[in-house]
C-alpha cells in the first residue's frame, strides 16, 4: 500500500484488510458514506434484534474497546458489530440478539452491563449521540455522580415543579 497517510496505512496493515478503500472528492467521500449507512441498514435487516450503543472512549482506546467487544461475543453469544466515528471516539457497538433464545433478555443485560463498565473503566462514557433516555437509565448511576443527579433533579424540579412533564419516566 501506498499513500500520503503511512501511519494509518500502517495500522489498518496491521489489520490485514481485505482492501484499502480510499475517496477524494465530494461524489467519492458520497459513496463512502453511503456505504456506512447500508452497514446499519443491513444489521437491522438481519431480522436480529439490534441493540445499537452509542459509547465514547478516548481515542487511545480504541483498540481496546475492540478486543473487549470481541470478548463480549464469547462471553454472552451474541455477534457484535462496531462502527462508528474513531476519530472522536464514538463507536456505535450493535449488540445482535435474537430474542427469541432462552433467557436472551437478561443475556443483552448481562452484556451491555459488561459493555458499561468497560467504557466507564477506561474514562469513557455510555452516550455519544442520543443521550441516556430510559434504555440506559438502569446504568445511569454508574455513570453520572451523586452530585450530578443531583443537579438533574434540581433542573427537573425548577423547570417542572408541578411533574407534569414526563411524569416518573427518568428522574
Amino acid at each position: 500500500m501506498r499513500s500520503e497517510w503511512p501511519d494509518l496505512e500502517a495500522v489498518a496493515s496491521k489489520t490485514m484488510p481485505l482492501f484499502v478503500e480510499r475517496a477524494f472528492g465530494g461524489a467519492e467521500c458520497e459513496k463512502l458514506w453511503q456505504l456506512r449507512r447500508e452497514f446499519s441498514y443491513a444489521l437491522r435487516d438481519t431480522g436480529l434484534t439490534k441493540l445499537n450503543e452509542d459509547i465514547v472512549v478516548p481515542r487511545g482506546r480504541l483498540e481496546e474497546l475492540f478486543a473487549f467487544t470481541g470478548g463480549l461475543k464469547k462471553k454472552h453469544g451474541f455477534q457484535v458489530a462496531c462502527f462508528g466515528h474513531a476519530g472522536d471516539g464514538n463507536i456505535h457497538v450493535n449488540i445482535m440478539a435474537d430474542m427469541n433464545e432462552r433467557n436472551a433478555k437478561a443475556r443483552c443485560d448481562a452484556a451491555l452491563d459488561d459493555l458499561f463498565k468497560f467504557i466507564i473503566s477506561v474514562d469513557g462514557v455510555i452516550t455519544g449521540e442520543h443521550g441516556i433516555g430510559l434504555a440506559k437509565k438502569p446504568w445511569w448511576p454508574l455513570a453520572t455522580s451523586k452530585e450530578v443527579r443531583k443537579l438533574h433533579r434540581a433542573i427537573k424540579q425548577a423547570l417542572d415543579p408541578g411533574a407534569i412533564l414526563n411524569p416518573g419516566k427518568f428522574l
